[in-house]
């Protein structure tokens, strides 16, 4: 997330109900379709499979670094997979969440994950032979910036064994809206994990500017016990990139790609692709 967003927002407070886990989904059909816009239905089997598909190359564990890790919806099954996995993340409430989230798993789970407070584009951490680096869900749009961008891939591609795989995806610009909407919208109801509560999301977006950035903001409307309705507002910035975009900041530190998929089961990308998931190796 934007390095100026508090814990207080809303995106954070609000995040693991608006991004489901394959538990919730799998026990809720009705998330499918939401999920689906979001471009996560499938991504924890897509980097789950990653770290298998390393470990039968090595032969032994992979060692993952995760880059903005959240509350571990991805960290937490590559560690069921078998990684050892270290998991960077700048918001206390977030890695408040995963700790959470790492006590319910079993011991052997719990201990193969690491979480680790930090700025990425600080990052140096002692340990620098990861197999590989994952920048999941968006991480690289919401480094709202061009340099930061690609200060954040180097600092990837710096933690990064000779040969390590970054994997990474985006969502696909040219299937985005980029003018600004003209009224909210809803965009589920749905229920607070933590409170037990129902709630709505309303969003909004800004017109993409002269630095290739958007305004997202909106608020989270909860039903509080005796029908009081609670507001909470969130707002942050992206900037999305372009396919060929993200290829040529790869290339420019040092990273060759190995494939571009326009979603999480191996679909080749076009035009009209909701996602761009991309697996590089550092040169």
């Amino acid at each position: 997330m934007n390095p100026y967003v508090p814990d207080s927002d809303g995106s954070y407070l609000y995040y693991d109900s608006d991004y489901p886990w394959p538990a919730d989904l799998a026990a809720d059909a009705t998330l499918h379709a939401s999920a689906a816009r979001q471009g996560i239905l499938h991504d924890v089997a897509h980097y789950a499979g990653l770290t298998q598909e390393l470990a039968g190359l090595l032969g032994r564990a992979p060692r993952v670094l995760e880059m903005a890790c959240g509350t571990g919806r991805l960290s937490i099954p590559m560690a069921r997979a078998g990684a050892t996995v270290t998991g960077v993340d700048a918001s206390a409430a977030m890695l408040a969440g995963l700790a959470r989230r790492l006590g319910q798993e079993t011991p052997e789970v719990a201990s193969r994950v690491v979480a680790v407070p930090g700025d990425l584009l600080d990052l140096d951490l002692p340990f620098k032979q990861h197999d590989l680096v994952v920048m999941g869900f968006n991480i690289m749009m919401l480094i709202a910036d061009f340099d930061s961008q690609i200060t954040a891939l180097e600092r990837a591609r710096d933690h990064l064994a000779p040969g390590g795989v970054l994997a990474l995806d985006v969502v696909n610009p040219l299937v985005m809206p980029l003018g600004a909407t003209a009224a909210p919208e809803v965009s589920y109801t749905r229920l607070n994990p933590h409170t037990g509560n129902i709630y709505t999301k309303f969003a909004l977006v800004g017109t993409l500017d002269d630095r290739q950035v958007q305004r997202n903001h909106g608020w989270y409307d909860e039903v509080m016990p005796g029908g009081i309705i609670r507001r909470t507002h969130y707002h942050f910035d992206w900037r999305p990139l372009f396919r060929y975009e993200l290829e040529l900041m790869l290339r420019l530190v040092g990273v060759g790609i190995v494939r571009v998929d326009g979603d999480f089961q191996g679909s080749p990308f076009e035009a009209g692709s909701g996602k761009i998931v991309m697996v590089a190796r550092k040169l």
